[in-house]
């Protein structure tokens, strides 16, 4: 028996795990990688962005309605036990978990310093730049190359032996994607087999026991690298945040500006064809070629033509040609079609609309209103727009602002970006007065209603009353019978009555009298119809008009 029990200890047993799903390429077809298809650059890409007119236009709208309404805090809990852990998001007395009272409510001295960082007038790097600006280069990124690298600036608080014991974010900046890129091993794991120092971020290791050459100091695994100006600069964990929002993957995202190439070149080709039209005009709009004989005298001809135009506006040449057997002639060529023949308008129209919906910014959000078929139109445009920049947000508000966050310490507050629609003030009140009716008619049943700081009502059910013992009295309780309870009767006027010794009567109470009930009797026609039979009787006569007879 114990060799049994032995055998089945959870030591002894051989741990097996899941095999980690493995990718044909763990690439993701974004700008960083070694082999694009296009052989496009991230420069390139940046090009093409700027010197689209609608293409910026879409990513300046979209962004503005992201962060129409700035930033603000938002507690994540209204109270957490401190014995269990348990958030509850409205106020109770008690934790639903565990019962206990020892509750508290979110720590306002754990944003004081990122308060001071982040908000106001407070530059959040040397480059005097505010936190929103920093999220507005991003955004831009995400909208361009679907890649974004946000690097937090941290000051280390190293022990004696190597460790991080604590750090502060002392500024945040905005990484370009096309420097930057993510170092992971062949299974798309971040932290290869590269080391690096705190202290000297361009040395890297292979080994990581090693120590750092120059200081001796440890070295930590890198997870992104920036190579700009021919030097790397090495990041650790928890120092950079890459994020993709159209095609988020294991590492890099996929940029909108290869997703719709043609469309965006066509468009710049379109544009740039109207302003060589309008500025050089180096190509003329056809040729008059004249079948003759005798060019010496077509071109006197012309040179005087010209001369009394010059003259004369409106003068108009009359060119007399003889034919030689009949094969003189004029003939016009055409070099190039106009652009209503090209049917330019309908063309750029349609290649607006695809690059606007891929952003989901309708046509009312860039001052186009031919398609406006009324209020709904337009609110349905608006809708989808909204809709957009709630995606928009839910990236920041789900997963960058949690990390940067995460890394200020803060585990009671959230940062988050407010809807872009303020919501209607009259349909805000009718909901509170739903609320305050709902409150009311919960408190008619019987339960305790409470408001908190923050205007939501509780509720909670009040103890049970005490059990009523033999008799109809309840524990603790004794019932004094008053024969003139629920009466009219003032206390004043009972008081004067007792003294006189004369009682009130019940009409007096007001209490309605007690009619004396009569004894019962044989009455009716089945007694006066004694040589009848009974069903001959008339028994629908009310028993209460009939007469006691004898």
């Amino acid at each position: 028996m114990p060799e049994e029990k032995r055998r089945w200890k959870i030591t002894n047993f051989f741990r097996k795990s899941t095999p980690v799903p493995m990718d044909r390429e763990v690439y993701q077809m974004g700008i960083q990688e070694q082999h694009h298809p296009l052989m496009m650059t991230g420069p390139i890409v940046y090009h093409i962005a700027d010197s689209s007119v609608i293409l910026r236009t879409c990513i300046t709208q979209l962004k503005n309605e992201v962060f129409r309404r700035g930033y603000e805090w938002s507690p994540k809990f209204a109270v957490k036990c401190n014995d269990c852990g348990k958030e509850h998001e409205e106020t109770k007395p008690e934790c639903a978990e565990c019962g206990s009272q020892n509750l508290r409510k979110p720590d306002k001295k754990q944003k004081e310093y990122a308060n001071t960082l982040l908000e106001g007038c407070a530059y959040i790097n040397d480059s005097e730049q505010m936190f929103i600006d920093v999220l507005k280069e991003l955004e831009d990124d995400l909208n361009i190359m679907d890649d974004a690298y946000i690097v937090l600036v941290k000051e280390y608080f190293i022990d004696g032996n190597g460790n991080i014991r604590a750090h502060k974010i002392k500024q945040m900046f905005r990484a370009d994607p096309v420097s930057m890129a993510i170092i992971c091993d062949e299974e798309g794991n971040k932290g290869g087999d590269t080391y690096t120092c705190l202290h000297h971020r361009e040395l890297v290791v292979t080994e990581s026991h090693e120590k750092c050459n120059e200081c001796r100091g440890d070295m930590y695994p890198v997870h992104y690298v920036n190579r700009a100006h021919g030097i790397e600069q090495n990041f650790i964990k928890g120092e950079v945040l890459h994020f993709s929002k159209y095609s988020p993957s294991r590492l890099y995202g996929t940029s909108p500006v290869i997703t719709m190439w043609n469309h965006l070149t066509t468009l710049i080709a379109m544009e740039n064809y109207i302003n060589q039209a309008y500025t050089k005009a180096r190509m003329p709009k056809g040729l008059l070629a004249v079948q003759t004989r005798n060019i010496e005298s077509m071109r006197t001809f012309w040179r005087g033509v010209k001369e009394k135009m010059e003259q004369d506006a409106h003068f108009i040449p009359v060119m007399g040609i003889e034919a030689e057997n009949g094969r003189g002639s004029v003939e016009w060529i055409k070099f190039m079609d106009s652009l209503k023949e090209m049917d330019y308008i309908s063309v750029k129209e349609d290649l607006r609309d695809r690059v606007a919906a891929f952003y989901g910014v309708s046509k009312i959000f860039m001052a186009d209103n031919s398609a406006s078929g009324g209020l709904n139109n337009e609110g349905m445009q608006i809708l989808v727009t909204n809709r957009a920049v709630e995606m928009a947000q839910n990236v920041w508000n789900k997963y960058v602002f949690p990390f940067i966050v995460k890394q200020f310490g803060i585990t009671d507050w959230d940062i988050i970006l407010p809807p872009s629609e303020e919501e209607d003030e009259i349909a805000k009140m009718r909901k509170r007065e739903i609320e305050v009716n709902i409150a009311g008619q919960i408190k008619n049943l019987g339960f305790e209603v409470d408001m908190d700081e923050n205007g939501k009502f509780t509720f909670t059910k009040p103890p049970p009353e005490p059990k009523p013992k033999e008799g109809g009295e309840k524990e603790g309780e004794s019932i004094d019978s008053d024969p003139y309870a629920g009466t009219d009767i003032d206390q004043s006027q009972l008081g004067q009555m007792m003294e006189a010794g004369n009682k009130p009567s019940m009409a007096e109470a007001g209490q309605p009298t007690k009619v004396k009930s009569k004894p019962k009797m044989s009455v009716g026609p089945p007694n006066r119809s004694k040589g009848l039979p009974k069903e001959a009787a008339n028994n629908n006569v009310d028993k209460r008009t009939e007469r006691r007879i004898g």
